[in-house]
């Protein structure tokens, strides 16, 4: 049976919260900028935020409907909007 939408974009919402309370707690948000500079961090550390990554993410993936994909393919094409800019407004002081 499948799983309601709601209830799938819940458990994104819960994983979001997993994750943002994790790197609130202790010094892991630093500890994250340290990671994403390529400096050495804790192995531990890194398994963590790596198994809270994989989580929200797979629950993201999980909460994409393929339907939604198959709409947005149908839908017809329509032209770029275009790049020229709008004429100016006349101000009344130029109209007279």
């Amino acid at each position: 049976m499948p799983v309601p939408q709601h209830a799938l974009l819940h458990t994104v919402q819960d994983r979001v919260l997993d994750l943002r309370r994790w790197l609130d707690y202790d010094n892991n948000s630093a500890t994250l900028t340290a990671y994403l500079r390529d400096e050495p961090v804790d192995p531990r550390w890194l398994a963590t935020y790596q198994r809270l990554q994989s989580d929200l993410l797979r629950a993201v993936g999980h909460a994409h409907t393929p339907a939604a994909v198959h709409t947005a393919e149908r839908r017809p094409l329509t032209s770029p909007p275009s790049l020229v800019p709008p004429a100016p407004i006349p101000m009344p002081r130029d109209l007279g």
